[in-house]
């Protein structure tokens, strides 16, 4: 808490944080179009593949995790699963098992006491198990409380390799999660698992975040996870959906990195987000600045006067493009030379002469890399 800026918490947050995640400043249009995926997610029962492109420093991982905390709030709705592409995947393995490693185990859990409570003999021979049987005594395994147990079964769950004929026969499985095929049937299960009759139209929402990475590996590697996803998403023509986010300069590049079969089962739907114009960023810092105050204050810049954050905004714009992260780099660099300058006092802002002259620093050319 910072009681003489009038703040609350830090605002300026320059790596993205999933604790940051439900704050939304400015870009009006990019939260219409989350508003508008998260209507059409939960309207229609049917699987859906989404697209969002972004620039580097634009916002593309906040906006992830604002989806990912928005889809929280939908109870039960829409289940989330935050991932990231793996930097030197061999294969869809690598995919896969990012996703895995995040999945909500103890929900999967109670969602498994759901399937057993409701069938007659075995859950093991539940229509939902059909692909990977395996995938039952790995949850029983985690909510055993035997630690060797689950930490087994989480190993099998996410294919991880050196496990032990002992290991596997702890976890009560018979075989290894290896090729694609076996992966895409573990995925397949654990999403049907997840919206097993807790909503008529609740759907697992996997997010992967840097799936512009798929581009740096041989096309062999590519063309595999291209085809993994492909037939994953082709399984579960209901309750899924996929959002891949790609950062990079030019929007094109997305179609480049995409088999024929995705592109033509994405959604014309997609979020996108471009620079900011001088307007939009002072917009930007003005609802930042507003979600973070203790008391109303109708100094709305506060602790900068108005005609620095002006200053602030237009010197940003004479050196580069403005973007979220630029906004926040030197708002936040800003703030902290005043602080260590003078400790400002209630009441006193910083003006457009101190911006003028904190900007100067020869080290923020360094640290914008953005």
């Amino acid at each position: 808490m910072y009681e003489h800026l009038n703040l609350k918490a830090w605002p300026f947050q320059i790596v993205p944080d999933s604790d940051f995640a439900t704050v939304w400043a400015g870009r009006k249009e990019t939260k219409e179009q989350i508003q508008r995926l998260l209507f059409s997610m939960q309207f229609a029962p049917k699987s859906g593949l989404r697209l969002l492109w972004a620039n580097f420093g634009m916002g593309k991982t906040h906006t992830l995790f604002h989806l990912q905390h928005l889809c929280k709030q939908t109870k039960g709705k829409l289940i989330p699963v935050y991932a990231v592409m793996p930097q030197r995947a061999t294969g869809f393995i690598e995919l896969y098992r990012a996703i895995v490693s995040v999945l909500p185990y103890d929900f999967l859990g109670e969602q498994l006491v759901k399937v057993g409570n409701s069938s007659q003999g075995s859950v093991t021979l539940n229509p939902i198990f059909e692909k990977s049987p395996g995938v039952v005594n790995a949850l029983l395994a985690m909510r055993s409380g035997d630690a060797e147990r689950g930490t087994a079964a989480r190993q099998w769950l996410a294919a991880q390799p050196g496990l032990s004929s002992h290991d596997l026969h702890s976890v009560g499985v018979t075989y290894r999660i290896k090729t694609p095929e076996d992966a895409v049937n573990s995925l397949t299960t654990l999403t049907r698992l997840a919206t097993f009759k807790s909503n008529p139209l609740a759907k697992l929402v996997i997010m992967v975040d840097e799936y512009q990475r798929i581009g740096e590996l041989r096309s062999k590697v590519m063309q595999e996870i291209n085809s993994g996803l492909h037939t994953y998403f082709n399984e579960n023509p209901k309750a899924l959906e996929i959002l891949l986010s790609f950062s990079f300069g030019r929007e094109d590049n997305v179609s480049y990195l995409l088999t024929n079969e995705i592109r033509s089962r994405a959604e014309p739907q997609t979020i996108s987000l471009d620079v900011l114009t001088e307007a939009q960023a002072v917009e930007f810092v003005r609802e930042l600045l507003a979600q973070f105050r203790l008391n109303p204050d109708d100094r709305w810049a506060y602790p900068f006067a108005t005609d620095a954050i002006d200053i602030l905004v237009k010197e940003i714009g004479k050196r580069n493009a403005i973007t979220p992260r630029r906004l926040m780099l030197y708002a936040n660099h800003a703030l902290v030379e005043s602080q260590y300058s003078h400790s400002i006092d209630q009441g006193k802002e910083i003006t457009a002469d101190e911006i003028k002259h904190i900007l100067a620093d020869p080290r923020l050319g360094m640290m914008d890399t953005v």
